[in-house]
């Protein structure tokens, strides 16, 4: 086999995991190759693409870049188009394919809760790039409904199109609009992560609820609300399977085939946690 070429891009970059997860992915499958991290300006999208068109397999992207890299494409899966979202680059011969692994990944961390968005009312925090991907990927699984919650409403104009979806103010959210109404619930907002100094006012909205809670920032490994959800006895996850699984995903693009992800999950997920100091 040749040697698989393949990087991440973004601004900043220094941050991701990516490496560690696709290089531990390449090593376990016995697979060649290299997988490197780029910083990419805005301005030099364009550069990079012409580089990854002569000598790349295929790039992950992160923020800011998984809806500028759209123009440069010569082809894009179904479900990223309807995010406007790309997070998987395939090169093939020289041209760009693009895929969103994102939902595939949120899929695999609440199935691994014994959860499922078939049939669920699901209530999601955020809107933005990933609560996107989230909302498309829960519709598209058979979700009853979508309500999201978020500080700017018209940010989520795009999902608000879909009749099951109803969009409402980031103060409007409450026990009676949210926990007690809701199957699944998804943090898709950057509170509680480490390194931003806003979190949840209160966590009143969790008040009578059955739902199971994922929460998708997976630093710290334990955030405010999942200790509140801890606390109440309510299901709940970070998200780390998530991380995990979107990355799987997209390694089964850039391979070309599949392999059994839950093994190489459970295994991603030492080798991460070993990383990130989170032992159990």
């Amino acid at each position: 086999m040749a040697d698989l070429r393949l990087a991440v891009i973004g601004d900043p970059i220094a941050h991701t995991l990516s490496p560690l997860i696709q290089g531990k992915m390449m090593e376990r499958l016995g697979v060649p190759g290299s997988y490197d991290a780029h910083l990419v300006h805005t301005e030099g999208l364009g550069d990079f693409v012409k580089f990854a068109r002569e000598n790349l397999d295929g790039f992950n992207i992160t923020i800011p870049h998984k809806s500028h890299i759209l123009p440069y494409l010569d082809g894009i899966d179904t479900y990223a188009a309807s995010c406007g979202a790309v997070n998987t680059v395939r090169v093939t011969d020289g041209k760009l394919y693009g895929f969103n692994t994102d939902g595939n990944g949120i899929v695999s961390a609440l199935r691994l809760m014994g959860v499922s968005f078939q049939g669920a009312r699901v209530s999601l925090l955020g809107a933005g790039g990933a609560a996107l991907s989230i909302c498309k990927k829960a519709l598209e699984m058979g979700a009853k409904s979508v309500t999201v919650f978020c500080r700017t409403p018209a940010k989520a104009a795009a999902m608000a199109e879909d009749p099951r979806v109803t969009v409402r103010s980031f103060d409007q959210l409450s026990a009676d609009s949210c926990g007690k109404v809701s199957d699944v619930i998804v943090n898709a907002t950057p509170l509680g992560m480490s390194g931003i100094d806003s979190n949840f006012s209160d966590f009143s909205f969790l008040d009578g609820t059955s739902a199971a809670v994922c929460d998708i920032v997976y630093k710290p490994a334990e955030t405010s609300l999942l200790r509140e959800c801890a606390a109440r006895g309510i299901r709940c996850c970070n998200g780390l399977n998530m991380l995990i699984y979107q990355a799987i995903y997209a390694f089964e693009i850039f391979l070309g085939q599949s392999f059994n992800r839950d093994d190489m999950g459970a295994y991603l997920g030492k080798e991460v946690r070993k990383a990130l100091g989170q032992e159990a």
